[in-house]
């Protein structure tokens, strides 16, 4: 009640939870450059050996993407979401743990499905049910957020290792993703606006989004969700993916 008469459209809200996210797990993943030192000063292992560690990460959080687009279009994003959220959560407060390499790379392997569900199809996914006008505005704060996530939580990191070492950097990172951006991710993500009893945002009327226009007109105006065998068969849907891939 309170956001319709201060006329403030939920999906913003959905859109600061999913910042949020993006914040912590883009931000812990692109910290891992900073525990290369200390690591391999610790337990004897070459920088390359270590270096694939976490390639490795990013290799399979990649691999595992159209994974995570079906589950965000059979499940829940937000369950997917939340979930992604503490597997890496944990994965990052277990590290410090850890007695040999391949104790680490059984950890990195768990870590990018956390990696996956944090990021990428399934925050795209619920940012576009919200919003069919300012999709790229949304989109671009959600991507934004990443990067403001690398360039805080780095030298954040950094500063654990400066003045303690180098498990209680990964014990604030883990710490920080369940702590805080769990809880906010939780109370601020809804799936689809028809969960709040709302209807996308279309620039008609910014408390209830689309109410005013038919279901008909929305879908002549701004089209529908193609499948997946709709769209492997069109250009676009083509040059994108070949323009990602590259």
């Amino acid at each position: 009640m309170l956001l319709k008469q201060n006329k403030i459209f939920y999906g913003w809200f959905v859109v600061a939870g999913a910042v949020f996210v993006s914040f912590g797990v883009a931000g812990g993943q692109f910290s891992f450059g900073v525990f290369l030192k200390p690591m391999t000063e610790e337990f004897g292992w070459s920088r390359g050996t270590l270096s694939l560690a976490f390639g490795t990460t990013f290799m399979l959080s990649g691999l595992l993407r159209p994974l995570a687009g079906y589950l965000a279009d059979r499940y829940s994003p937000k369950v997917a979401v939340l979930t992604g959220v503490v597997v890496m959560g944990t994965m990052l407060l277990f590290i410090p743990f850890i007695q040999n390499l391949a104790q680490l790379f059984v950890i990195f392997a768990i870590m990018s499905i956390g990696i996956t569900l944090g990021t990428g199809p399934i925050l795209t996914k619920v940012i576009s049910a919200w919003f069919y006008t300012k999709r790229g505005i949304t989109m671009g704060l959600v991507s934004g957020a990443s990067s403001f996530g690398a360039m805080v939580l780095v030298p954040g990191t950094s500063a654990f290792l400066v003045l303690g070492d180098w498990k209680q950097g990964y014990w604030f990172l883990g710490l920080l993703l369940l702590a805080l951006v769990l809880p906010a991710s939780y109370l601020l993500i809804r799936n689809r606006p028809e969960d709040v009893g709302m209807e996308p945002y279309s620039g008609s009327d910014p408390a209830r989004g689309s109410s005013r226009v038919s279901s008909v007109q929305r879908l002549t105006m701004f089209g529908r969700d193609a499948t997946f065998r709709e769209a492997i068969t069109t250009p676009l849907f083509r040059k994108l993916t070949l323009g990602y891939f590259v």
